[in-house]
């Protein structure tokens, strides 16, 4: 199996930074830096991916600024709504665009949905277990961001905050809005898992803090996991992730063989810092490792993965 004879099977992850100095000391952390760019910056770099022949790209929109609410993540001059209207005006169809529908990089608190006090607990401390998630509030707040998405020109949407019944949710704001061609990418299983630090050290200040078990999957849980995929399905997911990936290809076995819905990965940011970190340290050859673990991925039954890996090996094996 050549994993490269379809580049469509994979989908490359961008941050696009709202602030060039965000942008600028975010480089010097120098993990993840092939999927940064700045705004001004965009139409150049998806230049740069077409390329290379990467046409579906995820955004995450990196602001200037927060609120405990998140309110620019829906803003019609958001950074991703912005960004949207860019790729679009410059390369149209050509561009396959799945926007990431969630609030921990919009708020101040780094939480995937609205948090609320429950009992006396702080409300900056994140990991008080008083400290619960507002379902349905955040879920009125991902229908906003949605919908500002869909208005730009994205393709599909990606809601990743792990809300109860948030596909079936955002299924109903589409087709009321007439945007039926808007797809659904739900990130149906992803599970709580400290294999995303280094995408929250690059994004966020004291990530450490952020407990977000109260609502993201337990890795011990398999049923769990697998119900979580169907449930999906049922509300009208077009398809459906489990993140991380190298983890848990024994859910992604398990649930292909019996789901029609294309299934996708995620090859986290803990999971390319390991193999990033040691061939840094010249203990293993980085390609290998990259092209075996993506192959792997494959091989128990993934449909699609995203990776930031993609970007270096195709530049490598087509030799630009």
């Amino acid at each position: 199996m050549n994993i490269f004879d379809n580049i469509d099977n994979f989908i490359f992850p961008i941050f696009i930074y709202e602030n060039e100095t965000t942008f600028r000391n975010s480089l010097k952390l120098e993990y993840l830096n092939d999927s940064k760019v700045f705004i001004k910056n965009i139409s150049k770099f998806i230049q740069s991916l077409v390329d290379l022949k990467i046409y579906n790209m995820l955004i995450f929109g990196i602001p200037k600024s927060r609120n405990s609410l998140g309110t620019s993540s829906y803003g019609k001059n958001g950074i991703a709504q912005k960004s949207i209207k860019r790729i679009k005006e410059n390369f149209g169809d050509k561009i396959n665009i799945i926007s990431d529908v969630c609030l921990c990089q919009y708020n101040t608190s780094g939480h995937c949905g609205i948090y609320r006090n429950n009992g006396g607990g702080k409300k900056t401390d994140l990991n008080n277990m008083d400290t619960l998630i507002d379902n349905d509030k955040t879920l009125k707040i991902l229908g906003k961001i949605s919908l500002s998405l869909s208005e730009s020109g994205t393709d599909y949407i990606a809601p990743s905050s792990m809300m109860d019944g948030q596909v079936l949710y955002l299924k109903k704001i589409l087709e009321n809005n007439n945007f039926n061609n808007v797809k659904i990418m739900s990130y149906s299983s992803k599970h709580n898992s400290c294999l995303y630090s280094p995408f929250r050290s690059n994004n966020f200040f004291q990530s450490n803090l952020i407990d977000k078990s109260l609502y993201q999957n337990s890795y011990h849980n398999f049923r769990e996991s697998v119900r979580e995929i169907i449930l999906d399905i049922d509300e009208g997911a077009d398809w459906v992730m489990i993140k991380p990936s190298f983890w848990y290809m024994d859910i992604v076995k398990e649930l292909k063989t019996f789901i029609e819905k294309p299934l996708v990965v995620q090859n986290v940011s803990g999971e390319y810092a390991l193999i990033k970190a040691a061939a840094e340290k010249k203990w293993l050859d980085e390609t290998e490792w990259c092209i075996l673990s993506l192959l792997s991925l494959r091989r128990a039954g993934a449909d699609k993965i995203i990776s930031y890996f993609i970007f270096k090996l195709l530049k490598k094996i087509l030799d630009k």
